[in-house]
């Protein structure tokens, strides 16, 4: 009788229950009876025709419900990590957008362009990134009247809660620059003891504008009191 001793005893790789050629027909499947250009992990597990559950899909896709659906040729609305690539992606969209239609572009009209074009992204994606398309437009036309460097479009500001503070080389920086005059009526403390001046942002830093020396002017307390009465 010959020893068994020797016998290394191994558990195959078992096979998914279902290839990726047939999850990915699924995929294209569900498209066409919706008539939809991505879809949903949440809808795709309601779907009662599934061959699998999301999470097999995403297993089976290097962990990547995005990587699926664009092997199945459909649009991807999310990505791990958002790239000044795709925030430019994103900005150039928008613009496109606003020249078809002459006039800044409504929710629908933009999530209508981003659908039709096939875009990796949706509405939500500006609003998560930019505080919303009007938001986004209001940083466009500072750029291009030059209030902002043109690198704010493309980083993140969302998520922006805390005013960083103004450095006292910065804020000398504006002072100088504005003549140590404020910006909107002239007042100066060289022509009257009483007037105090201020540094403002001229995007507010709600509104995702950045503590540089482009996003910052001079203002006498009064006028920025003014201007801060009418942003409330």
């Amino acid at each position: 009788m010959s020893s068994n001793e020797d016998y290394t005893f191994k558990i195959d790789k078992l096979k998914p229950e279902h290839s990726k050629v047939e999850i990915i027909d699924n995929l294209k499947e569900y498209a066409r009876v919706h008539g939809v250009n991505t879809i949903r992990m949440r809808d795709y597990n309601a779907w009662k025709k599934r061959i699998v559950r999301s999470k097999t899909v995403v297993e089976t896709f290097n962990h990547s419900w995005g990587k699926a659906l664009q092997a199945a040729g459909l649009r991807s609305e999310r990505v791990r990590s958002v790239t000044p690539n795709y925030l430019k992606e994103m900005v150039t969209a928008f613009k496109a957008c606003w020249r078809q239609h002459d006039s800044v572009p409504s929710r629908k009209r933009l999530e209508t362009y981003l659908a039709q074009h096939n875009y990796p992204f949706r509405w939500s994606s500006y609003r998560v990134t930019y505080g919303g398309h009007l938001a986004l437009a209001r940083m466009i036309a500072d750029v291009q009247e030059g209030r902002l460097p043109e690198s704010a479009l493309y980083q993140k500001v969302r998520k922006i809660h805390k005013r960083e503070p103004i450095s006292s080389t910065l804020r000398a920086l504006v002072l100088k620059r504005d003549k140590y005059r404020c910006v909107k009526c002239g007042a100066s403390p060289q022509d009257n003891d009483s007037v105090r001046l201020e540094v403002d942002h001229i995007v507010p830093v709600a509104k995702g504008g950045p503590t540089v020396l482009e996003n910052l002017q001079t203002l006498c307390f009064k006028c920025n009191q003014g201007k801060k009465d009418r942003e409330d």
